[in-house]
Formats: structure tokens, sequence, C-alpha cells
């Protein structure tokens, strides 16, 4: 299978660009954060730290400087944003960026702040995807949450200031609130956290320290996944239903996040014409079948054949690495925790095919992939899909890996064999061991946050010494998740076990 190399950028351009809100309050916020911040080679970080129109740029630019090793300059229409250089935009402008280039421009009349958050962080979102990050720090009103809504929508980063130290809680408080948050810090760690998700080339993977008190209740340098915030009323709706779903199909919801749960349930409900959780519960007394399609609908899961296929071609290296690093005639193991209708576990067995292809190895392919979703397993299990499912797969990979039946193509046999399909609850009973490789995408993202680092903890412990772990483009792991785990590719969401 042919790979696009993508082009070595040079040393200045950036990987990823950080936008940076702040209001009042905030240049303290910045202060302690920049002081941390060190050298990665990789992020650019452009400022909205709101301001008067006739506010002193300059001044602010100075003081950040005092405190960081950072470059910091103030923002020019036109200039090009690089690695490890913090670009403030000017007080009585907007800043956009646009590729790798900072727009300044006069601010909208519905900005009642200005630099605006929210324009500096959409802009980075349009522009840089994945790669974006967001960063919200003390202030007041509400200015970035809409911000980090469009970050987190292209799969970016989302980080804000532990409210509780923040001389002003309100624009963090907000974006928290607006469960727009993947990740709350403690300012003086921000430095450190970006750092060990984005390490310099080269740099040396460290075993994290032990982490001390600090004033937030969290140990320095620890983030936790800001789970959305639900009404007591819908908590009460949500528990009476997911117990009724156990009972009634053996299935347990209690460790998905309540909001995914809410958003499934108040769609049920509107295709109802319901309105009223009391209306729902004499639906399911009359029918208690509906118990079965809510399971359905909280298990929905949608999947295809090399989804995110850049992502693939990033796995597919390292695979061929870790192909070479193994004994001859040892088996290649895998699980695919969330296998939902196949698709991954067939894809991964696909690469792996075509790699031993071409080098003529003989190997075993063994691959685990489990989900709660009977239905789903019964499809994957055939082995039977439509033509939508190859909109990202080379033709020439379909034709050798596939048999036409109808509108349908057919995994091949040999394919088929590679994979174990199992019903099963990812957390429940001892997981597989000795893996070269855990692909689970798109399944953190749906948990709650303390229950990911359980399940971030168990894949560590399945994998062998580094082996491969492989989530989705929409996740990110913790501050536990990257203690345990050292990226390979950030962007495509690649690690490898640190030890």
């Amino acid at each position: 299978m042919s790979l696009a190399v993508a082009a070595v950028p040079t040393p200045t351009s950036p990987s990823h660009v950080a936008g940076i809100g702040a209001s009042a309050g905030g240049l303290e916020a910045m202060l302690a954060m920049f002081a941390r911040m060190r050298p990665t080679g990789r992020l650019a970080f452009v400022v909205a730290q709101h301001m008067a129109d006739n506010g002193h740029s300059d001044l602010v630019v100075r003081l950040i400087q005092r405190e960081s090793v950072l470059p910091v300059v103030l923002g020019e229409h036109g200039s090009r944003l690089a690695a490890d250089r913090v670009v403030v935009i000017p007080a009585g402008k907007d800043g956009h960026v646009k590729g790798d280039i900072l727009r300044l421009c006069d601010p909208a009349p519905e900005h009642l702040s200005t630099p605006s958050v929210n324009a500096l962080l959409t802009s980075i979102a349009d522009s840089w995807g994945a790669a974006s990050i967001g960063i919200v720090l003390s202030g007041t009103g509400s200015d970035g949450v809409a911000g980090c809504r469009a970050i987190r929508n292209a799969g970016g980063l989302t980080l804000a200031q532990t409210p509780a130290e923040a001389k002003f809680d309100g624009m963090p408080e907000a974006a928290i609130r607006a469960k727009m948050i993947d990740e709350v810090l403690p300012v003086e760690t921000i430095g450190d956290a970006l750092a060990l998700r984005f390490p310099a080339a080269g740099a040396a993977i460290l075993t994290a320290p032990s982490p001390s008190p600090s004033p937030s209740g969290l140990a320095v340098g620890e983030a936790t996944m800001a789970d959305p915030v639900v009404s007591a009323a819908q908590h009460h709706e949500l528990q009476v239903l997911i117990a009724k779903v156990h009972e009634a199909t053996g299935i347990d919801f209690s460790s998905y996040k309540e909001e995914t749960l809410l958003r499934r349930l108040d769609k049920r409900k509107s295709t109802l014409g319901i309105t009223t959780p009391d209306a729902y519960q004499a639906l399911i007394r009359k029918d208690p079948g509906e118990l079965d399609t809510l399971q359905h609908l909280f298990l929905v899961s949608v999947s295809s054949f090399f989804r995110d296929c850049q992502s693939f071609h990033v796995l597919e290296r390292a695979l061929a690495g870790a192909l070479a690093d193994k004994p001859d005639g040892e088996p290649f193991r895998m699980w695919v925790p969330g296998c939902a209708s196949g698709e991954e576990p067939y894809t991964l067995a696909i690469i792996l095919a075509e790699l031993m292809r071409v080098t003529g190895d003989r190997r075993p392919i063994a691959i685990t992939a489990t989900d709660l979703n009977p239905d789903a397993l019964a499809t994957a299990r055939e082995g039977l899909y439509r033509k939508t499912a190859f909109k990202e797969v080379e033709d020439s990979l379909r034709d050798r890996y596939f048999h036409p039946r109808g509108q349908h193509y057919e995994i091949d046999p040999a394919i088929k064999a590679c994979v174990t399909f199992e019903r099963r609850d990812v957390l429940a009973g001892p997981p597989p061991s000795g893996l070269d490789l855990v692909s689970c995408r798109n399944l953190l993202i749906y948990m709650k946050s303390h229950l990911q680092d359980d399940l971030v903890k168990l894949f560590h412990q399945s994998l062998r010494p580094q082996g491969l772990l492989f989530i989705g483009q929409s996740e990110s792991l913790s501050f536990v998740g990257n203690s345990l785990f050292a990226p390979i590719d950030h962007f495509h969401r690649l690690f490898r076990r640190r030890r």
C-alpha cells in the first residue's frame, strides 16, 4: 500500500497553534503560565488579552517577555506564525489566523470586548483543525465559549485555568459549564502539560515525578477531563432509565457520559412526540420493548473502512517497524474494543496482510474485537458491507480483499479468519495481554472522565513494552494517560507504551 509522505516542516514551522484568551486577571495568569513554558519546536502561541482600544499593548508584550524564555512580539497584519513564538494581538484589533498568517482587522460590532477570544479561536479551528489548541484563562464574561466549541468540533484540544485559582472565574467557568473544555489545569502546569503532549523532537521520555498538592485540590500537573454539567432532574431521569435498560438487556450504561446519553434520549423522545419524563415512562410501561430500542440508540456507532485514512497511513508506518522488531513466526496480537460492525479490525488485518505480503512475513495475525452491541457483532461476523463503507479504500485494496456480492462486498475468508469477535464490556473482566496494538477509536470520548483514565490504564496493562495505542482524532489523553504513553504522532493520536 503506497503512502503519501508529508513534507518535512521547516525548523520554525509550527505543528500546532494555540490561541490563548484572557480578560480581567488574565495578565497575571499568563505571566505565571509563560514563566513555565519551554520551547518544543512545535507550538505557536497567539494571545487575545482583552484591552481598551488605547490599551498599552507594548507593555503586555514586555511583561510577558520578562517572564518567558520564548520570544514575544506584538502582532502585525500579515505576519507569519512560528513555533516557540508568542504573538500578542494589539489593542483595538481582532486577530484571525489563516494558515500560518495572522490577519488583523477592526472589531466586529457584536464583539463587546477586544481582541475577541471567540474570533481568534474559531479562526484557528478553521485553519488548523485537530492541530488547534484553545486555552481560556482568568476573565469576566463568556468570551471563548464559541471558540472552544469550534476547536472541539475540529478535533483540537481545549484547556481552561482552574476557576478556583483564577482572579476572575467567569471565562473559564463559562467554557467549562458549556462542556467545551477537555482539561482543567492550574496555570503553572499548563506549560508542563503541553510539553508532555507535544514533546520536542528527540526529547528524552521521563517518568512523571510524584505530584505535589496544589491550591485547586488537584495534584500539580493533573488534568481533569471536565464532565458535562447535567441538572439533577436530568440525572435522575437518566439513572432510572439506565437501571431499567440494564435489567432488561444486561447492558450497563452507567460508565457513559450522561450528556451523550441524554442527547440520544432527547432525540428519541422528540421522534415520538414526547416532552416529559413521565410520558416516556408511561410508554415504557405500555411497551417494554422500548427499552431494547433505547439500548440500540445508546450503542449507536458509525464506522467505515480506513476511516480517517491519513491516520491509518501513519499507523501503517508504525506497524511496519513493530513487525520488523518481532521474532519470526511470533503472532502479531491486537485488540479493538468498541469494534462496532467490524470495519476497523478488518482494516487492521488488511494493513498487516499488505505489509506481510511485501516482506514475505508468514506470522499469524490475531485480532480480538469486542463490542456490546449484538447486532453490530452479527454484521461483523458476517463480513458483508455496503459500497458506502469503502469511501476511503483504494480500489486495489478493495479488489484484493473483498468479493462483490450484489450490492455488497464480502470480506476475504483469509482476512476474516484473523479476527475473533466477542461480546464484552471493555471494563469487565481481565483484558487480553501481551498485545502489540490496542486500537480504541471514538470510545473514550463517550465515557466519564475518571473511567477514561481507568480504561487507558487497562490498555497500558494489556500492551507489551513499546506496544502501540491508537485512539480517535476527537480524543486525547489526560495527564495520567500521557504519563503512561508517549506520542508517536499526536496529530493522528498514535502513542507508544512508555514502560
